[in-house]
């Protein structure tokens, strides 16, 4: 009886290695692996044939399968106008290598439109905008103002307050600070401005603090700056007027019945 109970302990230890390593393959294979949406061509292509929007589809692949090269779907604007450098099936992936040099940023502006490049920092809304999206650029900056003293011999008295206000209600997103295959942030976007609102830009980024407000591409309200209204100390005040004050009890806790 005893020659039989190593067995039988070595019977169990190969079970439960077996069911240990199926429930990691299992688990493995439950667990969704995030993917990827990158362009392809979506008709035989030949070898100096120009590209356009019509050229290419999304093809959705895990992530682990995305060739280095490979232009994701966000950004595929960059193939418009480019000439293949070899012929390309129906179905394969277009590669930056696959592309020529014979589109710019510039024809990306349109007419009557400067390009100016905005530091969003590597946090909030400008870490996920992609070329395309319309975006508001808000303003917080200090107004001072100057006030007459009652006192004709002394000078005039300075006051500053802080205030947010929209700076342009929807502005165009040229670029982003997201690498093209690995979603990295960089702290930088490119707008389409008008030539005066681009000057604008430029100057606020010295003396405001600037923030990205991501609209909806079919959104049409608050399309004038003075829609949006003006916060400052009076929207404060206005947040509590009207509300009675808590008064904390001596006590605190709840008594036991």
């Amino acid at each position: 009886m005893k020659n039989y109970i190593p067995l039988v302990l070595a019977v169990l230890l190969g079970l439960a290695a077996v069911l240990a390593v199926r429930r990691m393959i299992v688990g493995k294979q439950q667990a969704p692996e995030e993917e990827s949406w990158v362009v392809a061509s979506a008709k035989d292509i030949k070898e100096g044939e120009t590209l356009s929007a019509s050229s290419v589809i999304k093809k959705v692949i895990p992530l682990s399968a995305r060739p280095a090269e490979a232009i994701v779907w966000s950004k595929r604007a960059l193939i418009e106008g480019q000439k293949a450098q070899r012929a390309i099936r129906t179905g394969d992936y277009i590669l930056l290598s696959d592309i020529g040099l014979s589109r710019s940023m510039a024809n990306l502006v349109s007419e009557g439109e400067w390009a100016v490049t905005m530091s969003v920092g590597n946090a909030g809304i400008g870490r996920v905008v992609q070329p395309g999206d319309e975006v508001a650029v808000i303003a917080t900056f200090t107004q001072e103002t100057t006030l007459p003293n009652p006192d004709a011999s002394a000078p005039s008295q300075k006051v500053s307050k802080d205030v947010t206000l929209v700076l342009f209600p929807r502005v165009r997103v040229l670029e982003s600070s997201t690498s093209l295959g690995r979603g990295e942030s960089g702290g930088e976007i490119i707008l389409a401005l008008p030539p005066q609102q681009a000057q604008v830009l430029i100057a606020a980024q010295r003396k405001a603090a600037l923030t990205l407000a991501l609209r909806h591409p079919k959104d049409a309200t608050a399309l004038s700056r003075p829609d949006a209204g003006m916060v400052d100390d009076v929207t404060f005040q206005q947040l509590w007027k009207d509300i009675p004050s808590i008064v904390v009890p001596v006590t605190s806790g709840v008594k036991a019945p």
